[in-house]
């Protein structure tokens, strides 16, 4: 399956922060699709609602599908970036819910998700997207299925330590392909594929390759190759088959992402 749930590359003043959230604070996720999906509870209704953890979203979002079923008001328009086209989102006021025991804000994005729903074994009810890493440490343990709000990140038990940036509305780490110099490639819990790579060849593809993380080197990693950026200034992106293979943590307050075996 190849998702490119991410590719929603949202740029927004909206901001989705959560206001109770500390360290120490566990959500339990369940990983599926290739996603990281946690469930959302919120006021009025009974069922949690099916959110995806998805770094490559610039800020969080509700589906207008269940901004209908929560009578959710609407409020003003904006354009919002897609992979080769834009979209309508709506500003969302008075949204409660929770994630984990931590209370979400009350002013997410709402956007049209039809599309990409109709790829996944369920509807997607919402994106929990980069509004909610800023600023923390988060740790995402695969076998476990739990996010981790942590204080401080432990470096000595890591097999690698991987730069960190922030680029516009979303962080990027740095990777090396092949023995190339580092590039600076987006972190996208958003897409079930390993890696997407701006070679600059005329034609893309689908090839195996030696990815470098840090000091963690990988062989055979399935990568798409493609021949121009997918966004601007970044040299392509990093996704859950090859994040899922560690415990991962993003230290957004230290600007690194720290990998351990799992």
């Amino acid at each position: 399956m190849r998702l490119y749930l991410h590719l929603l590359a949202l740029c927004s003043a909206c901001l989705f922060l959560s206001q109770t959230a500390r360290a120490g604070q566990v959500i339990p996720f369940e990983y599926r699709d290739g996603l990281i999906w946690v469930k959302v509870k919120a006021e009025g209704r009974r069922e949690p609602l099916n959110f995806l953890l998805d770094s490559g979203a610039g800020a969080s979002v509700l589906s207008l599908n269940a901004a209908e079923k929560l009578k959710v008001k609407l409020g003003s328009a904006s354009r919002v970036q897609r992979v080769g086209a834009g979209a309508v989102a709506y500003h969302v006021r008075d949204f409660r819910a929770q994630m984990g025991g931590i209370t979400l804000g009350e002013n997410p994005l709402a956007l049209d998700l039809r599309d990409t729903s109709a790829l996944c074994s369920r509807a997607i009810d919402g994106l929990i997207g980069q509004d909610f890493f800023r600023n923390r440490i988060l740790q995402i343990d695969f076998k476990a299925g739990q996010i981790r709000l942590l204080e401080k990140a432990d470096a000595e038990k890591s097999c690698a330590v991987v730069p960190l940036k922030r680029h516009r509305d979303i962080m990027c780490v740095a990777a090396a392909v092949n023995g190339g110099a580092q590039q600076w490639v987006r972190l996208d819990t958003g897409c079930d594929d390993g890696l997407h790579w701006v070679s600059g060849a005329k034609n893309g593809g689908e090839v195996k390759a030696t990815l470098q993380l840090g000091e963690e080197r990988m062989a055979q990693v399935r990568t798409t190759i493609h021949p121009r950026e997918l966004f601007p200034d970044e040299a392509g992106l990093l996704g859950n088959a090859v994040l899922s293979n560690y415990i991962v943590t993003i230290d957004a307050v230290k600007g690194r992402m720290l990998l351990a075996k799992g």
